[in-house]
């Protein structure tokens, strides 16, 4: 789940990309850079957080195993397998996709599935965003290996406990979407005749939803640095989170702005520091990013690509502010 024995390190890319338009557009990908784990230390550190044994589910043709889950307040990393005899077609992930937005589910796929605390009907419903990152090293047609890097929409409560939904379509998404009605040209007041949605209504209707509590295990602690309004912090071996609103001489608006995040870093007791991100050195060494609004403050959330060994930090930088870890 953790450490780069397979997983591939890449510098800055600089490269044109269609812009739809009939011509490209330059974009640079930030370098990314996987490390070592020390097995007996990411025991002691996360260990007795991590689900105890596999979670297997045939999805039809496919073969679904979660074989580790661990999570915080801020966020998760799921480590899974999905498997196919004669090549897995519902998720698309290779090197492009790595460097991209994640591996995504494709149209030939049956069902969905993705991480979760209650459901959208509920009022403290938290969903997940991800990043999912697929070992082309030990990966083969048949069999995709996949990091889930996710952070929670809201930061989970004590007793919160994460949950895998799964989604089973009646048919492959491609053929449900072809009962899709033609709106080209249609004014908004006709988009809302029912009897055009009615084919694809009454399909998906069909589907059915399987939810499965992911660990009991509880969530991995966390730490706070609360400096009032100089900043705030939370970190854990697996993530952070910083309220841009404090201390980052930034207006409402920016500190609800992404942008914003110039630079992050650990530094260790032995002088050694792990840079998270650096925006002007294009340099993205987390698993994925998220930011965050409502309730108190503007929160920046990263869940790190790496395992983080929180007793030996000494500083953590954020912009040009310093959190000095006691």
């Amino acid at each position: 789940m953790f450490g780069n024995t397979t997983k591939k390190s890449w510098d800055v890319v600089h490269k044109e990309v269609d812009n739809g338009k009939g011509g490209t557009t330059a974009v640079d990908i930030p370098s990314k850079e996987f490390v070592a784990v020390d097995e007996e230390k990411a025991n002691e550190q996360i260990g007795k957080w991590v689900m105890d044994e596999p979670l297997v589910k045939q999805l039809g043709e496919h073969t679904l195993t979660i074989e580790s889950f661990v999570y915080d307040s801020s966020g998760a990393v799921m480590y899974y397998t999905l498997g196919r005899k004669g090549g897995v077609t519902a998720l698309r992930g290779d090197e492009d996709t790595n460097m991209a937005k994640g591996a995504v589910f494709t149209d030939e796929a049956d069902f969905r599935f993705d991480v979760q605390c209650g459901m959208p009907e509920d009022e403290n419903f938290i969903f997940t965003g991800e990043n999912t990152y697929v070992d082309m090293e030990k990966s083969t047609n048949e069999l995709l290996y996949c990091t889930s890097y996710m952070l929670w929409s809201d930061n989970l409560k004590a007793g919160d406990i994460p949950k895998l939904v799964i989604t089973k379509y009646p048919d492959k998404l491609k053929e449900i979407e072809k009962l899709l009605p033609d709106v080209n040209g249609l004014s908004e007041e006709e988009m809302k005749d029912e009897s055009l949605w009615k084919e694809y209504n009454e399909a998906m209707a069909k589907a059915e939803t399987e939810i499965i509590d992911l660990s009991g295990k509880g969530q991995v602690p966390d730490k706070t640095i609360d400096m009032g309004a100089n900043g705030c912090l939370v970190y854990s071996p697996i993530s952070i989170r910083v309220d841009m609103s404090k201390g980052m001489g930034l207006s409402e608006d920016e500190a609800q702005d992404p942008y914003y995040m110039k630079h992050m870093e650990i530094k260790y007791k032995d002088g050694s520091s792990y840079v998270v991100s650096d925006s002007e050195e294009l340099i993205e060494n987390s698993g994925y990013v998220l930011g965050l609004t409502g309730g108190v403050g503007a929160w920046y959330k990263t869940v790190f690509n790496r395992l983080v060994d929180t007793d030996e930090i000494a500083e953590i930088i954020v912009n040009d502010v310093s959190f000095q870890v006691e």
